[in-house]
């Protein structure tokens, strides 16, 4: 596994959310170039306020809120990803205000997996363990 000290998350910048997944668990979007398969805790909030958790979206009423993240993200426009390697919570900022707050919470199972059609990786493994290769470079 590597080291992670920081994580080049340029190739994701100005990529639109394409596709969310709605009928199930895990959360998960594609954006133009990659994508995001979440399965650890998660919140969708616009400013300070949340709209939408992973508690939410596995509710017997999940439906409504699935739809609601939908609509939230559908077409949207990464503006800016983060990682906070301390407390383990990677932020992903969309268009309009709305962030995904993503952290792992698990000794046995993975977290998340950003990835992107280049050959980027950020896998949240269990206990606590981060792995990421960069993307691979492309001759044009």
């Amino acid at each position: 596994m590597n080291e992670i000290d920081t994580i080049n998350f340029t190739s994701f910048i100005n990529q639109v959310v394409l596709h969310v997944s709605i009928d199930e668990h895990p959360l998960m979007m594609t954006f133009t170039e990659g994508g995001i398969v979440i399965e650890c805790p998660w919140r969708l909030r616009k400013k300070d306020k949340i709209i939408v958790g992973q508690a939410d979206w596995n509710a017997s009423e999940a439906s409504f809120h699935r739809q609601r993240v939908k609509s939230c993200l559908l077409g949207h426009t990464i503006q800016q990803i983060s990682w906070c390697k301390e407390i383990g919570l990677m932020r992903i900022e969309f268009e309009e205000d709305y962030v995904l707050d993503v952290f792992h919470d698990s000794t046995m199972y993975e977290g998340w997996d950003l990835y992107g059609n280049d050959g980027f990786s950020f896998i949240s493994l269990p206990g606590g363990v981060y792995d990421y290769r960069q993307a691979t470079k492309t001759n044009t």
